[in-house]
């Protein structure tokens, strides 16, 4: 096998050891990154055994935890669990953003990780969209770009990888995308003034990274969704954006792709509309069913595999020159501990 397929995947797995197959994988084509859940997550010894053992796989691995604090917390005690960025968008101040973002990326570095994939930009524009309701700081677009810059000013400062998600925009609409297939019809100018004011503002502050969003936005792309359109990701993020960082897909084995075009398909397309990393996240078929799919185009000569592992060394080349990773006593220590005290109590004076 030509290496580079497994280069251009993120894998998730059942268990608390990386899968034998998921280790010859890497051994025989590379791998892009390897993501963790609660479910791999029992305890700190299974993190930091987890998270040993990715980093020995492949050189330019990326050691990758779906973590963004509330109700999105995967990580077992002794980590700090912080309140969810609608806390922090009600407690409406920067700083306090800043210092989460801060205290998270020294727990998650310490553990082994290169990322937390977060932070998350969307603007609660429907007050029905209940899967990401808490988990946006906000409504007002320029209130969320402004609390969104400081994490990622925060994260960059700590060596943790700013992931801005889920672009460009996921606040328009009420649809869950882990189980159906989200619509809107904002044109590019609502997303302007709207969505896109907060990615705006990630990007020209650093951001080296954007997760795209399964959802479809009809006056750009009739058809396909954000995460497998080229009109999205080459057209909208990388040249009307100018962005040239590394491009996550949100994990195609949720229901918004994979009932209507099967995950190596959507693998396939994601990787040909201009995305680096495809995020499978659990299923070791559908993850094996891509790798035949992506190997294909690449002997075809129909996809290059030097951009994204150009993009995926630029974003680790990050990592490594913030320094040594923090010592295990961060995670979970008093100053953290009180630093979530002090959000959750600002957030409910001004609640």
């Amino acid at each position: 096998m030509t290496r580079g397929a497994g280069q251009l995947l993120a894998a998730g797995f059942d268990g608390t050891r990386i899968p034998d197959a998921l280790v010859a994988l890497a051994e025989r084509s590379g791998l892009g990154g390897v993501v963790l859940f609660t479910r791999n997550c029992p305890s700190l010894d299974a993190v930091l055994s987890l998270t040993a053992h990715a980093r020995r796989l492949d050189p330019d691995v990326l050691v990758l935890v779906d973590h963004e604090g509330g109700r999105v917390h995967r990580l077992p005690p002794p980590f700090t669990r912080f309140p969810p960025a609608a806390a922090v968008g009600r407690a409406g101040e920067p700083r306090l953003a800043a210092a989460v973002a801060s205290a998270m990326g020294r727990e998650l570095r310490a553990a082994g990780f290169d990322s937390g994939l977060s932070p998350v930009l969307d603007c609660l524009l429907d007050p029905g969209n209940t899967v990401i309701g808490d988990r946006a700081f906000g409504s007002a677009p320029d209130a969320v770009a402004a609390l969104g810059v400081a994490c990622v000013e925060a994260m960059l400062s700590t060596g943790l990888v700013p992931v801005a998600k889920h672009f460009p925009g996921h606040g328009l609409t009420a649809v869950d995308s882990h189980h159906a297939l989200p619509d809107t019809s904002a044109t590019l100018g609502e997303l302007e003034r709207g969505e896109l004011v907060p990615f705006r503002a990630a990007l020209a502050a650093g951001c080296p990274a954007v997760l795209v969003a399964h959802v479809r936005y009809r006056a750009l792309d009739a058809e396909l969704p954000g995460s497998l359109s080229p009109a999205i990701v080459s057209g909208l993020l990388r040249r009307r954006l100018g962005f040239d960082g590394l491009v996550l897909s949100d994990d195609l084995e949720m229901s918004a792709v994979a009932d209507t075009w099967g995950v190596a398909a959507a693998a396939r397309r994601f990787l040909g509309a201009g995305g680096d990393l495809a995020l499978i996240c659990r299923s070791a078929e559908a993850r094996d069913a891509a790798v035949a799919a992506i190997e294909r185009d690449l002997e075809l000569g129909a996809l290059d595999p030097a951009p994204a592992r150009r993009r995926r060394r630029a974003v680790l080349a990050l990592v490594t020159a913030a320094g040594p990773r923090p010592d295990l006593s961060v995670i979970g220590c008093a100053e953290h501990r009180a630093l979530a005290d002090e959000v959750a109590r600002r957030s409910a004076e001004r609640g």
